[in-house]
């Protein structure tokens, strides 16, 4: 995974930034003891607007083996953070290597962080370019 990163910088808000980012990165790495240590055991993943939810630990760890699903297949990069104190937002591009090509999927997720845990992590992602191949 690639990560390359803008946005604020400074105050109270860093922290919050490099947690969201760290998290991030453990997931697409599927490293599940850095992402369980970066989560709160009540953390709640939610994808596509509630398409898909992970609760909890044992929700972090099933969301792990769905990601190790697509090693190799996935490269993510972060455009742009922009954070508050208890909230980051990650914008981002995800790339999918398919039979047919490179396909990008534009994605943003609503990051939570309280006490130097992730609390929820809600994601979003642009699929039409997916549904335009999928058709």
């Amino acid at each position: 995974m690639c990560s390359e990163s803008e946005g604020s910088r400074t105050g109270i808000v860093d922290p919050e930034r490099r947690v969201a980012e760290a998290w991030m990165r453990a997931v697409a790495a599927c490293d599940e003891a850095a992402a369980l240590k970066l989560s709160a055991p009540t953390i709640i993943y939610t994808n596509g607007g509630h398409l898909s939810r992970y609760e909890g630990h044992d929700g972090i760890r099933d969301m792990i083996e769905d990601v190790a699903r697509l090693a190799g297949f996935i490269h993510v990069t972060v455009q742009s953070v922009v954070a508050e104190p208890g909230t980051v937002a990650l914008r981002r591009l995800e790339t999918y290597t398919l039979p047919q090509g490179g396909v990008e999927i534009p994605a943003l997720a609503f990051v939570d962080v309280e006490e130097g845990l992730v609390t929820r992590w809600e994601d979003y992602k642009d699929l039409r370019t997916l549904n335009a191949i999928t058709e």
